[in-house]
């Protein structure tokens, strides 16, 4: 409630009756595709039916062609393959996928994997992972969804002959490891079209680069974009160019995914409907809790299951796994939300909190949870091993926290991650220094407009606007994620027609409607956390802002209205 709603710049109107004319759209909804940057009939081509064509060629990477040959090298010599990976969505969907496609070209005798003990080892490259695969025989290392930074790591590998392949998509440090090939999009010297991949979906694209040589059938390379399209929902990347040809590709696989582990976390009913949302508030929260509760090798181990008994086993252990991970969250993150009172940091540029016993895995849902209370720029740290501590961090819309931790960094055994969240770990004793330097720090650098919830409305709509052709139109613009997010539209001075009710079991949500002249239909109107308005929404008119959502049910689908703020008129 009572965020600033910053209103979109109209678009060019010869532009929108350009493309309403070349597309068949209303004008309504052709303005909101020249927002989107889609102004042409071939943008609006490339946006609504993506094509397999569409995607890049893999060798357009940074050392693709070096990558290939080394693993090509390792099969034909009989070397030993690790698929090692990050213990989060991202990184277990990596291996999995990596693991599966090797297995159609290589003995299972010659691969393996590794995911690293969150607890115990941390995020990343580890050198217990690297004395396993010296213990076991393995000259060469695929790392996904991590490594770019690992240089140090890289060279301890070499001592044992290992050779690593880095699949990352990380923001590289000044150097890069020297490893055997760097596959990130994000090197300076990368001149790959799109920058914005998921680990997966490096990963990816050296299974597209070695399938120039394997020639496994089409089909089954694009049957794993089911777990690519995991990974790009969980790992919340941009949702434009090519991710969204892959999300919207893989998706379509996932809804009749023949993947043993994932048709068991998916409900059958559920299976065709499924959608970016589902993944993440769904599967993600239990392919997470592996990691963070426990050890993420066994969320790979369901994914790439042949064996329904024991995926069976594994997926009960998940889910157990996040009924923990629910428990330890709500408890750590009310703790974190009272000391934060405790240490007066209500009025600060930034929320720094420390909780000794906090769970590893939780204390970045605890961080997010900060940021959406007190809408700051949030570390939250707990004890590590060999007296370390380490910490997640997150950010607010806009601000560059890893710039922001860039200028702490003399405090930090180690550091990495995106604008707009990241992972250090520190010295115990440097805690109290590195609170005062990241405060002075972030309320040197961010900006008035970052410091308020703000909520970007895409446009003023009528009444008459939300018709089946619009609500046809809106399902059209899915998979919906960062820069691809779903409109946000008001609606101006309106009432509820009929009855206001509460719901939910404290009565912490609301649900009315609102009546619709052009068709003489009532619109369904849900506020989540909006119950103590009810005697508002009764008896006030009011500004609405809102996303469009589906209700799926018995085949059927219909649409209501989530709100995301009001604004009360009288």
């Amino acid at each position: 409630m009572n965020q600033k709603w910053i209103f979109r710049q109209e678009p060019d109107e010869e532009t929108v009756d350009r493309l309403s004319m070349s597309l068949g759209f209303g004008t309504f909804e052709s303005k909101l595709l020249v927002l989107r940057g889609i102004d042409n009939y071939e943008k609006a081509r490339e946006f609504f039916k993506p094509k397999i064509e569409d995607i890049h060629n893999p060798f357009l990477m940074a050392d693709m062609q070096k990558a290939v040959e080394r693993v090509a090298t390792a099969i034909e010599n009989g070397e030993k393959i690790l698929i090692y990976g990050d213990y989060d969505v991202d990184g277990t969907t990596a291996v999995s996928l990596m693991y599966l496609y090797l297995s159609k070209i290589v003995e299972k005798r010659y691969l393996d994997f590794y995911i690293p003990d969150r607890n115990s080892e941390g995020y990343g490259i580890s050198h217990e992972g690297i004395q396993f695969a010296h213990q076991n025989g393995f000259s060469l290392i695929i790392a996904l969804d991590c490594g770019i930074k690992s240089n140090e790591k890289v060279e301890f590998a070499r001592q044992f002959d290992i050779d690593f392949i880095i699949c990352d998509h990380h923001l590289p440090g000044e150097e890069i490891p020297n490893a055997a090939a760097v596959l990130d999009p994000k090197r300076k010297d990368c001149r790959y079209p799109f920058k914005e991949l998921s680990g997966c979906g490096v990963g990816f694209k050296l299974c597209q680069g070695l399938n120039t040589i394997y020639k496994i059938p089409e089909s089954e390379i694009f049957e794993l974009t089911d777990l690519l399209a995991i990974s790009i929902a969980a790992d919340i990347v941009s949702m434009t160019g090519e991710n969204r040809t892959l999300a919207k590709m893989g998706l379509k696989i996932l809804r009749k995914t023949r993947n043993i582990g994932l048709r068991l976390l998916i409900p059958d009913e559920k299976l065709p409907t499924y959608d970016i949302s589902n993944i993440v508030f769904e599967i993600a929260p239990k392919i997470n809790a592996a990691g963070r509760i426990s050890h993420g090798k066994s969320a790979v181990e369901l994914m790439v299951s042949d064996n329904l008994k024991h995926a069976q086993q594994i997926v009960n252990e998940i889910v157990n796994l996040n009924d923990s991970r629910r428990m330890l969250d709500s408890a750590s993150t009310a703790e974190a939300l009272e000391q934060v009172l405790e240490t007066k940091q209500t009025e600060n540029f930034t929320t720094v909190v420390y909780g000794p016993h906090w769970n590893k895995g939780v204390i970045g849902i605890v961080a997010s949870r900060l940021t959406e209370t007190y809408y700051k720029p949030t570390v939250v740290f707990t004890d590590g091993n060999n007296g370390e501590l380490v910490a997640s961090v997150r950010s607010v819309p806009e601000f560059d926290v890893h710039k922001a931790l860039e200028q702490c960094s003399e405090f930090f055994i180690k550091f990495g991650g995106h604008p707009a969240a990241a992972g250090l770990s520190m010295e115990k004793e440097r805690f109290e220094d590195f609170k005062i330097k990241f405060e002075e720090v972030v309320a040197e650098m961010i900006r008035d407009e970052q410091k308020v919830p703000t909520l970007t409305i895409d446009s003023v709509a009528e009444i008459e606007n939300l018709n089946r052709d619009f609500f046809n139109f809106h399902r059209k613009l899915a998979p919906f994620g960062p820069h691809n997010m779903k409109p946000v539209l008001v609606l101006e001075n309106q009432s509820a027609a009929g009855l206001v009710k509460q719901m939910g079991k404290d009565g912490n949500h609301i649900k009315f409607y609102i009546h619709n002249p052009a068709n003489s239909r009532n619109i369904e109107c849900v506020g989540w956390k909006l119950g103590t308005f009810l005697e508002d929404f009764k008896t006030k008119s009011f500004d609405l802002a809102f996303t469009v959502e589906e209700n799926h049910w018995k085949g059927n689908v219909t649409y209501y209205l989530q709100i995301r703020d009001v604004k009360f008129l009288n």
